[in-house]
């Protein structure tokens, strides 16, 4: 079988790859936060027992909303709604706070930042 080069999604076919695209995209940021929550541990772990006791919640909690922010993600694959408008726009927002928290945290374990 030859296709030409005039192959064209259907609008449905159409609206499954930007559903996938913003899904790949959004698991892409997850897997960097996950990352970045590694690397705060491994900080963690070099820390004094006081310090380690203000930090190691507030990752357990990060951990928690990266979690939430990937389930989300694989309903919307899974799923596929019709109209996902309302949840892109839950996403865009969770996303958005669960990244300015990650990175928030991440600049407060810096060294010199974590009070002892």
């Amino acid at each position: 079988m030859v296709f030409s080069g005039n192959f064209k999604p259907t609008p449905e076919e159409e609206f499954h790859m930007k559903v996938k695209d913003y899904c790949n995209a959004m698991l892409a940021e997850v897997s960097a936060w996950k990352n970045k929550l590694e690397a705060m541990k491994k900080v963690a772990d070099s820390y004094g027992t006081q310090q380690k006791e203000k930090v190691l919640p507030l990752i357990g909690q990060l951990e928690q909303e990266v979690a939430t922010a990937q389930m989300r993600v694989d309903q919307l694959e899974k799923e596929c709604p019709s109209d996902w408008s309302p949840m892109k726009n839950e996403l865009d927002d969770l996303f958005g706070t669960v990244g300015s928290n990650v990175n928030r945290a991440w600049k407060d374990l810096e060294p010199g930042n974590v009070g002892g």
